[in-house]
């Protein structure tokens, strides 16, 4: 694998570890809790929702991956036609297109999908925040 496709993996790997989180609105409710109480329900909710939702991130990088790997493959195909070296180019493309692919899956899967970001919403609005929006 080339060093600019394996630096382009590392930065998009490094886009996975940050994410949006829940604007809570400063109710008087919210006023009255400590910061820590509010950001331990935060994170408890959020939680909750990773939990509801772990098998489908996992689908995310599957699905990224062999997308990609398939993406790949075909440029690959492209570029055999130009160089005459097919296997090559295909391989390479394939190992290329997965590669970018996963990165791709992993950012998409930490990155807060709808229905993530509604039930920590419907979490905290339960504990009797009243959440605005993600930032």
């Amino acid at each position: 694998m080339s060093r600019k496709a394996i630096a382009l993996t590392g930065l998009l790997a490094l886009g996975a570890c940050s994410h949006p989180k829940p604007v809570l609105y400063p109710t008087e409710f919210y006023n009255l809790q400590n910061p820590e109480k509010v950001k331990a329900d935060t994170e408890e909710c959020e939680a909750k929702a990773n939990e509801f939702l772990k098998a489908h991130k996992s689908e995310i990088v599957a699905k990224k991956t062999l997308g990609g790997a398939i993406f790949g493959a075909f440029l690959g195909i492209v570029t055999g036609a130009f160089t005459g070296d097919y296997a090559r180019a295909v391989s390479e493309g394939a190992a290329v297109g997965a590669a970018a692919g996963a990165a791709h899956g992993a950012v998409r899967a930490n990155t807060p999908d709808g229905v993530y970001m509604r039930f920590t919403d419907y979490c905290l609005a339960q504990k009797g925040y009243q959440p605005i929006g993600w930032k």
